[in-house]
């Protein structure tokens, strides 16, 4: 069994795991949230051919524990080069479907030239709660990915693309917030 199918198994379950908690509880209102096909293509086409284009289409709580927010993210080469791409995150999990293209993705290591992202900013408040960015990933391991790949990226995790074998890598994310930082978008 490889390390991505065993970290998806242990999600599930988790998830799963806490459904059935919340299930067992009499007064709990429990709110099913459904983002269609349509509405992931549309978001994935309205973006494409920008350096980063992440679009968050929902973020719902769940039984007030935590937020859970679906994204949309095309990352496209720009005159032909891969655009500089490290980012970690302090408290969110996030989990990567690539839909279309391919391409290599770092993960682990060090940021080189770690800036915080103020806290006030829509990327820390809207898309990704609070983090650094940096030049690139000094370390880490690189992973190619394609489409039907999940990748499971843990809080405190140093992350990007550093090539793209196609012109647009295009992918749905599931950003898992356990201290409920970013805004609710229904």
């Amino acid at each position: 069994m490889t390390i991505k199918k065993f970290g998806l198994i242990v999600l599930l379950q988790t998830v799963a795991l806490n459904l059935f908690a919340q299930s067992s509880k009499p007064d709990t209102v429990k709110k099913v949230t459904i983002v269609h096909a349509d509405e992931i293509n549309a978001a994935a086409e309205m973006k494409k051919g920008r350096a980063v284009a992440d679009s968050v289409l929902r973020v719902v709580s769940i039984g007030g524990k935590y937020n859970v927010g679906i994204s949309v993210v095309s990352r496209s080469k720009i005159n032909g080069k891969t655009p500089p791409d490290a980012i970690i995150h302090d408290v969110v999990t996030e989990v990567y479907h690539i839909i279309e293209g391919k391409g290599i993705l770092v993960v682990g290591g060090t940021l080189d030239s770690s800036v915080r992202i103020p806290a006030n900013s829509p990327i820390v408040l809207k898309i990704a709660g609070p983090g650094s960015t940096g030049k690139h990933i000094i370390g880490g391991k690189q992973y190619e990915v394609g489409p039907g790949d999940i990748v499971i990226i843990p809080p405190n995790t140093p992350h990007g693309f550093v090539n793209l074998k196609t012109n647009t890598i295009v992918y749905t994310l599931i950003r898992i917030d356990s201290e409920k930082v970013l805004e609710i978008k229904n």
